[in-house]
């Protein structure tokens, strides 16, 4: 542990994740903060050494954390390292004093030259934040379509990750998975199985005509598929043919597709505006492109 900001009181911490005491006061910082914790994903085994906090302790509390997490991915076939910043908070009355700043310089430091792509993803209330630190933000876009069909035959059944052969099977398809998207998170079980036995567990679906597993939800007549995992291109629109209702008005791809055809883009307008580092524009941008709503950290 390192005294920092002239604070003898004040310490930063990593390489913590398994100290009970650390993890359990990051875990509430963000239940305070997001509304989750990383807790279940530790005690599965999957936190990974790629994914490390970084953050501001007085006396046993948290005041502040950063994390950054190294993930890899597949662009148009090309290898890209990058480098995620996220879960950035500070607890309500420690605010105003630096911290995270001082954080979010510690981790600039660390990463801009030594990835590909150092980027986060922030919501509206924080949107002046980032640019302090050499971040600007990028527009994604995403692939949609409107429908109006009747659903075919759905050969997609729910999957049980509390069943261990089942889990088994996801997780092995999952690491030989390929790429399904022009931007694509390269196999990565731990991310992977933070959404699906956590926020995606009632939206994950196998089937065996397809040998392909799905993550989608349904809401209001929107249908969102989130990811494909298979170990050869699918065919989309097929695989959307079976899995939307009959209620289903419009379709959208979490994901860029490695083909579009039949899909229209449109500016992504949600609560996660992407930011990347650095004043120079990357082989991103200028494309209709987003990053997989599942390698979200």
């Amino acid at each position: 542990m390192t005294v920092i900001l002239d604070d003898p009181s004040l310490r930063l911490v990593e390489h913590y994740r398994d100290d009970p005491h650390l993890r359990g006061a990051l875990n509430a910082l963000t239940q305070q903060t997001y509304g989750f914790d990383f807790e279940a994903w530790y005690q599965a085994g999957f936190w990974p050494d790629d994914h490390q906090p970084c953050s501001l302790v007085r006396a046993g509390k948290m005041l502040a954390n950063a994390s950054s997490n190294r993930l890899d991915f597949s662009f148009d076939g090309q290898h890209l390292r990058t480098v995620q910043i996220g879960t950035v908070m500070t607890v309500p009355d420690a605010q105003g004093n630096g911290y995270s700043r001082y954080l979010m310089e510690r981790l600039v430091t660390r990463w801009a030259e030594h990835c590909d792509l150092l980027y986060l993803f922030a919501n509206s209330t924080v949107l002046e934040l980032y640019p302090k630190f050499g971040f600007r933000r990028v527009v994604e876009h995403e692939h949609y379509l409107p429908w109006s069909a009747p659903p075919c035959a759905n050969s997609f059944k729910p999957v049980d990750l509390d069943n261990s052969e089942q889990r088994r099977q996801f997780m092995a398809t999952v690491a030989s998975s390929c790429p399904q998207a022009r931007l694509s998170l390269q196999p990565h079980v731990s991310q992977t199985m933070f959404y699906c036995q956590g926020p995606y567990r009632e939206a994950l679906h196998y089937s065996t005509v397809h040998d392909a597993y799905v993550v989608v939800e349904h809401e209001q007549g929107r249908m969102v598929l989130a990811e494909v995992y298979c170990a050869r291109p699918v065919a989309l629109l097929e695989i959307v043919g079976e899995l939307v209702r009959d209620e289903t008005r419009e379709v959208v791809l979490g994901f860029t597709p490695l083909q579009g055809e039949g899909f229209a883009t449109r500016l992504v307008d949600n609560d996660d505006a992407l930011f990347v580092w650095g004043s120079t524009a990357t082989a991103l941008e200028g494309q209709a492109l987003m990053f997989p709503l599942l390698s979200h950290t």
